[in-house]
């Protein structure tokens, strides 16, 4: 019998043909027990012959790892077949889809390039495509730069679009809003990018409606049992649960270093199981992190109407609510991409809306109630202050609700601001406060020839809510609504206009797509 480097032919070519059954049956366990059988049999013996076949082995079982989702073995295996062969293309693709898919795009390029040289660069086209792939992604994770302009002027036509993990100048510290919040550390401006980062897990279902309570909550379960499989397979990722709050007690939570909390697609594929899950607290911090993707504070890309949808971003989960929010997010698949949605200075907190904040204080406060906590922020603590001062704008809320001339009632806001006075920030919060108000006048022609220059421009409205309390889709198609049918905006209006779009959307998107999300938003 024919012998190789002291392995029998005839041993190794059943190993194969076992191995290729087992392949095709995707069979992962028995395969890669199978290259561990062959790889201890080659351990034996250190002839150069078996030194390429353990190579070979180390690579196949590499891959039969990645099946079973055992990322960190996997490298293991991948790391040791190159330290006996530097230049095995076969173990090097291998290595480089598993850092790929972990979101270490740097060494992952490292990988395919090499494999691009050692081909003299005639590399096949799948790894071309892995290394084109790779150097997107990578230039997104290092610049938070995003272009979703032919997926949105498409109609959303096709596969979602691949995003990379990416953290902007934040940190997180201790919040006088609650217990922690996230942090700028430099001026950022109107749509830059915050945070792109993928869930931990979502749960999806199709309801009837909002309130179709049998839906939701088999949407829950399966998010909830989604994220127990999770935690229960992944050490880190438990950690990383553990260091959300719970709702009970803010105030005793330490302030997690950057570096532990930062986005990590690897952190949800580690091989290290835990010990015991103590799934009370889990759900304690599902309910308290957990975000619906339809929210007034966020806009959701390419889902068919009626798909709702639950899900856990982890370092989105220390983002406290404020009544003069300053980020809004788009939800693209699994992904959350969070925004500025207004000019934002160094050392303030990044804050989103909970609910809707383009109401006035009592029905806020209401609002603050249901959620369960106190809200400290300063529109609040003005508008109380200014409410305590003239009566007028009880008066006009009042008037609002029993449907007195909601013209006269804007003049009558607008006087009272002139008279008391209030600061320009301080307007708009008020004007933010009774945006229904405005937005009836706006929205109605006979309302805005009535009272014509009696009443603020809408323009002027909109850009002093915006400056202080950020944007909002509903201004954002009220603006633009009475642009285009007025056919008279100037290039500072559109400017503005465009301002707003990024504030509403970010920076993720060039002006013609812009402008065909508002267009298609105009007509809905």
């Amino acid at each position: 019998m024919e012998m190789q480097g002291g392995l029998e032919e005839e041993v190794l070519q059943q190993i194969r043909s076992r191995a290729t059954a087992l392949l095709l049956k995707e069979d992962w366990v028995q395969y890669t027990n199978l290259y561990t059988h062959l790889i201890s049999l080659c351990n034996r013996d250190d002839s150069s012959s078996n030194q390429k076949i353990l190579v070979s082995a180390l690579s196949n079982r590499a891959d039969g790892w990645s099946r079973l989702h055992k990322p960190a073995a996997a490298l293991k295996d991948c790391d040791l077949a190159l330290s006996i062969d530097p230049g095995h293309i076969k173990t090097l693709i291998s290595k480089g889809k598993i850092l790929l898919e972990r979101g270490q795009y740097a060494p992952a390029l490292e990988c395919f390039r090499k494999v691009k040289s050692l081909s003299n660069g005639g590399s096949n086209e799948m790894v071309q495509g892995l290394l084109k792939k790779c150097q997107n992604l990578e230039a997104i994770s290092r610049t938070g730069f995003v272009d979703l302009s032919e997926w949105v002027l498409s109609g959303f036509v096709g596969k979602v679009p691949e995003l990379a993990e990416f953290l902007g100048p934040l940190e997180v510290r201790k919040s006088g809003l609650s217990g922690r919040g996230l942090f700028l550390t430099r001026n950022v401006d109107v749509g830059s990018i915050l945070i792109i980062t993928n869930a931990v897990a979502t749960g999806r279902g199709i309801l009837s409606n909002k309130s179709d309570e049998r839906g939701q909550m088999v949407m829950w379960k399966n998010f909830v049992d989604k994220i127990l499989g999770i935690v229960e397979n992944c050490e880190k990722t438990l950690d990383l649960i553990h260091k959300l709050s719970n709702g009970d007690s803010d105030t005793e939570l330490e302030v997690p270093n950057m570096g532990v909390v930062k986005p990590d697609l690897g952190l949800f594929t580690s091989d290290k199981a835990t010990n015991e899950v103590d799934v009370g607290h889990v759900l304690k911090v599902l309910d308290v992190n957990s975000l619906t993707e339809e929210s007034v504070s966020a806009k959701v890309l390419g889902l068919n109407s009626g798909c709702r949808a639950v899900g856990l971003w982890i370092l989105p989960s220390f983002v406290n609510h404020s009544c003069n929010p300053n980020a809004r997010r788009i939800h693209v698949g699994d992904w959350l991409i969070l925004h500025a949605s207004r000019d934002i200075k160094a050392g303030e907190e990044v804050t989103s809306a909970y609910f809707d904040v383009l109401r006035p204080l009592p029905d806020r406060q209401e609002s603050v109630k249901t959620w369960g906590f106190d809200c400290k922020c300063d529109r609040c603590r003005i508008e109380d202050k200014v409410c305590g001062l003239f009566k007028e704008l009880r008066e006009i809320e009042d008037g609002f609700v029993k449907g007195s001339d909601l013209g006269g009632l804007v003049v009558k806001l607008e006087e009272a601001m002139r008279q008391c006075p209030v600061k320009e920030r301080e307007k708009g919060y008020i004007r933010a406060s009774f945006w229904d108000v405005y937005s009836s006048v706006f929205g109605s022609e006979r309302l805005s020839r009535k009272w014509g220059r009696k009443i603020p421009e809408l323009v002027q409205v909109a850009q002093s809510i915006f400056e202080t309390v950020g944007a909002d889709e509903r201004i954002l198609k009220l603006v633009t609504s009475r642009l285009k049918n007025g056919g008279n905006g100037n290039l500072n209006e559109m400017e503005r206009v465009m301002r707003l779009a990024r504030g509403t959307y970010g920076k993720v998107m060039r002006k013609p797509a812009v402008k065909a999300l508002i267009e298609a938003k105009l007509v809905v």
